[in-house]
């Protein structure tokens, strides 16, 4: 089908339209110049009601691209040119493109033929996509290191374990036993302490994670820091490092009611890092209060942080050395989950550091010291003897269940053992001299809460411990609302299986 010229003017003019793509003509020997309908909307003309010429384009151009948009025009003579330029429509700043040329026509002579786009909306999108691109890739590379570090993090006390395990199935030496088994524990809780920052990040990051505040002494907790981190030195032999608290010591004012668990964690965070990136020199620690403030300091002497990657230190899975050309170790999880508690705790946390001579981090918490507060303390009995009562533990897994037994063999205790749920439900049922259980939650045929739950409809009184892998906040609460008296999170160190046990037996 062929069209005529009108019906392809029409058609022409059509897609201008939709495509809000303007058009001007200029000859050049009569000065004469003509727009499109869509030029005048682009420029913020309601309606076509004057002449269009040079002059009145000119002055909507903004005048730093000016020269560079009449000196396009001239080179149309000799080329097609496609610009983009500042405009402005009605006051307000636009970016337009045009696409032109200029040829010889017999008659008229040189003219003008251009193509005018206000594309200040399509170059928004283009950023738009262009950062949301750059931002997925940034997570998608931030993913992929990160998944790269956690299996070298979660592989090498893994390797430990079994491979030292490997070694006690085969050795005779008792010296050996002794040398692996300490192997393996260091290993094991290097384990245990990535799988609790990872679920460190996930409670703090769903805020589900809250302060628990007491009374406890400022001094003492930071002489209990230092003995870990004397020992943390000793670990990494750099044990020449010398290591610094400043603080008064005999300061009878130094009670403080906040989160001791969370600020233990964060200075274990610093130090650790502070040991892991210097190699000479010293650490130090301390602290003064500041009207309504304790600040908080720890300064290393160490690699420093270079000033390109301050921004990157308090991220998560963020790492100073991303490289690979020297490897410190690490999530890149430890100063980011203390930034997040350091708020939950309503302070701050800041760095000082400089290239190669070392860094300083501060911190600060709320001061809520008073020499009236009093400390509370928690006294543990060094040993017990319980030979008198029974206790009946409820665990499927073989190796959880002979641990529970060692840690309890100098008790003198009783123990029985019931392999799932509906084996404790009997026993308890049927055995009045039982006088404590320790349930695990996830237990077969019957689960914990729900054994938990019908052995106290017929028995209200014996006491039931729940000793569980699950470990995030809330679980605690179900335990106790199905009717256990305490809930221990696994792995569960003998000492606060004893105390735990000590509340409820004489």
């Amino acid at each position: 089908m062929k069209l005529d010229t009108s019906t392809q003017i029409r058609q022409l003019e059509k897609i201008h339209r939709i495509a809000g793509i303007g058009y001007w003509i200029y000859t050049y020997n009569s000065n004469e110049m003509w727009w499109s309908n869509i030029t005048y909307s682009i420029l913020g003309y309601d309606t076509p009601n004057f002449t269009p010429n040079r002059q009145n384009l000119i002055k909507h151009i903004h005048p730093e691209d000016l020269e560079f948009f009449l000196v396009s025009l001239q080179q149309m003579a000799k080329q097609t040119m496609e610009i983009e330029f500042r405009f402005f429509k009605n006051g307000e700043l636009r970016l337009g493109k045009i696409t032109g040329e200029v040829y010889n026509d017999n008659l008229e002579g040189l003219i003008e033929e251009v193509l005018f786009q206000d594309i200040t909306e399509i170059k928004i999108k283009e950023f738009e996509i262009a950062k949301a691109w750059s931002k997925a890739l940034d997570a998608e590379n931030l993913k992929n290191s990160f998944l790269a570090n956690m299996s070298h993090e979660l592989r090498t006390p893994l390797n430990s374990i079994i491979g030292f395990s490997e070694l006690l199935e085969t050795s005779n030496e008792k010296d050996n036993v002794s040398k692996f088994a300490t192997a393996i524990k260091t290993s094991g809780l290097q384990l245990l302490r990535i799988i609790e920052d990872l679920l460190k990040v996930s409670m703090l990051e769903s805020r589900v994670s809250k302060p628990i505040k007491r009374n406890f002494h400022l001094n003492q907790m930071l002489l209990d820091i230092k003995e870990n981190s004397l020992n943390l030195l000793k670990e990494n032999n750099k044990e020449h490092i010398d290591l610094i608290f400043n603080f008064d010591l005999d300061s009878t004012n130094d009670v403080i009611k906040s989160d001791q668990i969370k600020i233990r964690s964060i200075f274990k965070n610093l130090i650790h890092n502070a040991i892991k990136f210097t190699e000479t020199g010293s650490i130090t620690c301390s602290y003064k209060i500041i009207k309504d403030t304790i600040h908080f300091s720890v300064t290393d002497t160490g690699v420093g942080i270079p000033s390109k990657y301050e921004n990157r230190v308090f991220k998560r899975f963020r790492q100073v050395d991303e490289s690979g050309q020297k490897y410190y170790g690490g999530t890149g999880l430890g100063m980011y989950i203390s930034r997040l508690e350091l708020e939950l705790l309503g302070g701050k946390i800041w760095f000082v550091s400089e290239n190669n001579l070392g860094t300083t981090i501060n911190f600060t918490i709320p001061n809520i010291l008073t020499s009236d507060n009093q400390h509370e303390e928690d006294h543990s009995p060094e040993s017990y003897n319980w030979e008198n009562y029974t206790v009946i533990i409820a665990e499927d897994q073989t190796t959880n269940f002979k641990i529970l037994e060692a840690y309890l063999q100098r008790t003198n205790i009783n123990i029985l053992w019931a392999k799932n749920g509906q084996e404790v439900i009997n026993s308890c049922l049927q055995n009045p001299e039982i006088n404590i259980v320790l349930m695990d939650i996830n237990l077969p045929q019957i689960n914990g809460l729900e054994a938990t739950a019908i052995i106290k409809e017929k028995r209200p009184n014996l006491i039931v411990i729940a000793q569980t892998a699950y470990a995030l906040i809330g679980d605690k609460e179900k335990s106790i609302q199905a009717g256990c008296s305490d809930h221990l999170s696994k792995p569960i160190k003998k000492g606060d299986l004893l105390e735990s046990m000590a509340k409820f037996l004489p």
